[in-house]
């Protein structure tokens, strides 16, 4: 039975290729085995509300892959088989034969392409023990600042980003070549929803830094504090923190960098803010400035999350599980 999530057009992505992708994992992953029936272009067209085109285009672009094979007058099946041996070695040696002819045009001799190969192979081996695992958070900031601490404690492994509302969106974001899958307690149940390596899923537990909370108990009554982040989300977690430790002083609301034109103006207002640790990374350079030049004279208090001790020593255990089973 084929098993589509809702197409998601504001993506960006072309609707005929969300098909193809949602269509081919499902393949891939065994939900749809070989000689599964699909449904017909005028019947899938329907139950999207797409165009019969889009459809089209899609089981064409499948077909040309070798994923589908279309029968007349019986339908249109999967026909998708793991490559054998045989023909894998045709494949490889038939790409090698067209990166040495791309070589050879751009006046390169035979001696530079053995070296250039020689150093490509060197840089593959280097990561090919690498895991790979996938970060899902609700917003950039929190994001940002998880990737970084895994990026400092768990080497090697290579990091791939995700938010979780694109992955909401658009589940095929995370690829079936994940090793692992690390979010929050809070989004576990929601990427179980979404997507099918569920077993993959390691849960950790995030808390603020105690040299957050430690400025933000130090806020005074009637001091006004901004919050300045680039997402909602991060910033109504911001405020609903402070307002519970800061009850007296006066906690406005949070202002993304892209809403405030004048941001001389809006610090002349406050007497502390509440920035995203790490915000010199993406600020433009004269923002930068002026929230240095607000750092001088005024509290300027970084907010930063961390995954926690006894989530850090079972992601930590649980990628060396997986590093040793995978060089077995």
């Amino acid at each position: 039975m084929l098993d589509l999530y809702q197409l998601r057009p504001e993506q960006g992505i072309p609707i005929y290729q969300q098909l193809v992708d949602m269509i081919l994992a499902q393949v891939k992953n065994g939900t749809l085995p070989v000689n599964t029936q699909l449904p017909t272009v005028r019947d899938l067209a329907e139950r999207l509300n797409v165009a019969r085109g889009t459809v089209k285009r899609a089981y064409d672009e499948l077909e040309q892959q070798g994923t589908i094979t279309k029968i007349q007058g019986r339908g249109t099946f999967v026909s998708y088989q793991p490559a054998s041996s045989d023909s894998r070695k045709e494949r490889a040696m038939a790409a090698i034969d067209q990166m040495l002819d791309t070589m050879e045009k751009l006046d390169f001799s035979m001696t530079e392409i053995n070296i250039f190969l020689d150093l490509k192979l060197r840089e593959r081996a280097f990561h090919q023990d690498n895991l790979k695992v996938a970060v899902v958070e609700c917003n950039p900031e929190a994001l940002s600042q998880l990737t970084d601490q895994l990026h400092r404690t768990v080497d090697p492994v290579d990091l791939y980003a995700h938010l979780l509302h694109d992955v909401e969106q658009y589940p095929y974001r995370i690829g079936e070549d994940m090793d692992l899958i690390v979010t929050s307690a809070e989004h576990a149940d929601v990427l179980k929803d979404v997507i099918s390596q569920k077993d993959k899923i390691a849960k950790i537990a995030l808390r603020l830094m105690p040299q957050s909370v430690a400025r933000i108990l130090r806020l005074t009554p009637g001091q006004r504090v901004g919050i300045l982040c680039r997402s909602r989300r991060f910033g109504e977690l911001v405020h609903a923190v402070c307002s519970t430790y800061a009850e007296d002083a006066e906690i406005r609301q949070p202002r993304l960098l892209d809403e405030v034109p004048d941001l001389r103006d809006y610090l002349s207002q406050l007497s502390a803010l509440v920035v995203p640790d790490g915000f010199e990374s993406y600020c433009p350079a004269p923002i930068l400035q002026q929230l240095r030049a607000f750092d001088a004279e005024h509290p300027l208090i970084r907010w930063r999350y961390q995954v926690d001790e006894g989530s850090m020593m079972y992601l930590t255990e649980r990628i060396d599980r997986l590093r040793e089973k995978k060089r077995i």
